[in-house]
C-alpha cells in the first residue's frame, strides 16, 4: 500500500536513485576536482608567513577564485544574497533571510541550466567521436583483433584507427596530452591529416614525418602527441614505428615470454629542433602463429587505484602470459576486468585505448 505520509513521499522522491557509489563519487572525486579547478588560479602564499595567516590568505584567495568564475551579473547577486544573509543573522525570521535563500536558489538554477546545456553538447560530441572510432571485424588478414576505447571524460584525446589502404592495414594508437574537449578536437584533426597522408604515402616513417610537419605547425605549446603506427604488410609481417608512445608488448608463444618493442621516436609537437626525422626508426617483426601483440595508450598502464598505485606494464605482461591460449577478444576482456578490479572504487583518470592482436 502506498504511504500517505507526504514527508516520506518527498524523501523517496529525492533519494530514489541515490546510491553509495554516487555519494562516494561526490566526496572523493567531484569535490576534489572542484577544489583543484579553483585552486589552479590561486597564487602561492609566501612561506615566511605563519600557518594561520597563510590559511586565511588561502581561503580568501579561494573565495575570490570562486566569485570571479561567475558572470558579473551573477557575481553581484551572489554578493547581495550574502549581504542579506549576514544582516539577517540577528533576525533569523526576517525578510532578508528569505530573500537570500531565493536569490541563492535562483543562481543555482541558472548555473545548473548552463551545466545541463553544456552536458547535452558534450553528449553530442561524445556520440560523434565514437562514430569516428572504426568498426572492424574480429579478424584482419591472419590476425585476430580485439579493441577497446574509453575516454576518461565525455570526450577524450586518445586516437585509435584501423585503416585498410595501399594493400596494407594500418593500426594506429595515439594520445594527445590532456583530456576533454580540446584534446578531442585535436584528435579529429589527427584523424583527418592521417587519412589525407595515406593518399600520398604508404611507408609508416613517411607518414609520421609528414604528420609532424602538418600537425605541429598550429599546435599550442602545452599540447603534444604520442603515437604508434603498425602496418600489416602483404606477407603478414608487421612494420612498427612510434613517436614517443608507450612500447608495444610482443608475446612470443614458443619462448613463452614478452618483449617490449620501442623503436626510437620523439613525440610530435615537442621542440625537437629538427631531430624528429632523424630519430624515427621502423622495427619489423614476423609473428608466428599464437604470438600476441598489444598496443595501448598510457591510460592502461597508468591506471591508479585508491592508493595511487599504478597498474604497470609488468602486470599487463603477466596477464598476457597467463592467458596466451585465449582469443584476442578474450585477452582484451581479461585485461579490462583486471584493470577494473585493480582500480576498484577509484575513478578513471585517463583515456584508455587497447588493441590486442593475435596471429592465427
Amino acid at each position: 500500500m502506498t504511504s500517505k505520509n507526504p514527508v516520506k513521499r518527498l524523501f523517496d522522491l529525492y533519494t530514489s536513485d541515490l546510491s553509495y557509489q554516487e555519494i562516494e563519487r561526490l566526496i572523493k572525486q567531484e569535490a576534489n576536482e572542484v577544489y583543484e579547478f579553483f585552486k589552479s588560479g590561486i597564487p602561492k602564499t609566501e612561506t615566511s608567513k605563519n600557518k594561520l595567516i597563510r590559511s586565511i590568505i588561502f581561503l580568501r584567495s579561494l573565495f575570490n577564485a570562486f566569485i570571479l568564475k561567475l558572470s558579473p551579473a551573477r557575481r553581484i547577486f551572489y554578493l547581495i544574497a550574502l549581504f542579506f544573509f549576514f544582516i539577517s543573522y540577528n533576525e533569523p525570521y526576517s525578510l532578508y533571510l528569505l530573500l537570500s535563500f531565493v536569490i541563492l536558489n535562483l543562481l543555482l538554477a541558472f548555473e545548473l541550466a548552463d551545466k545541463l546545456s553544456a552536458k547535452s553538447e558534450l553528449e553530442i560530441a561524445r556520440k560523434i567521436q565514437f562514430e569516428l572510432i572504426p568498426n572492424h571485424s574480429s579478424q584482419i588478414k591472419n590476425f585476430q583483433i580485439g579493441t577497446f576505447y574509453e575516454p576518461a571524460r565525455e570526450v577524450g584525446g586518445d586516437y585509435f584507427d584501423i585503416i585498410e589502404k595501399n594493400e596494407k592495414v594500418y593500426i594506429i594508437v595515439g594520445d594527445i596530452s590532456g583530456k576533454g574537449m580540446a584534446a578531442a578536437l585535436h584528435m579529429v584533426r589527427i584523424q583527418s591529416i592521417i587519412h589525407f597522408l595515406l593518399d600520398f604515402y604508404n611507408d609508416i616513417k613517411d607518414i609520421l614525418i609528414n604528420l609532424n610537419k602538418y600537425f605541429s605547425k598550429n599546435l599550442h605549446k602545452e599540447f603534444f602527441l604520442t603515437i604508434t603506427i603498425v602496418s600489416i604488410e602483404k606477407d603478414n609481417s608487421l612494420s612498427i614505428a612510434r613517436a614517443g608512445h608507450p612500447p608495444i608488448i610482443y608475446y612470443k608463444r614458443k619462448e613463452n615470454n614478452c618483449i617490449l618493442i620501442s623503436p626510437p621516436g620523439i613525440a610530435i609537437g615537442m621542440n625537437d629542433k629538427g631531430l624528429f626525422e632523424k630519430a624515427i626508426e621502423v622495427f619489423n617483426i614476423k609473428p608466428d602463429i599464437g604470438d600476441i601483440i598489444i598496443i595501448f595508450s598510457d591510460g592502461v598502464t597508468e591506471t591508479m587505484n585508491t592508493k595511487k598505485d599504478l597498474f604497470g606494464i609488468e602486470k599487463l605482461q603477466k596477464i598476457i602470459k597467463n592467458n596466451s591460449i585465449a582469443t584476442a577478444e578474450e585477452i582484451k576482456n581479461i585485461i579490462l576486468n583486471e584493470i577494473s578490479f585493480f582500480r576498484s572504487s577509484a575513478m578513471q583518470s585517463d583515456d584508455l585505448t587497447l588493441v590486442v592482436m593475435k596471429t592465427v
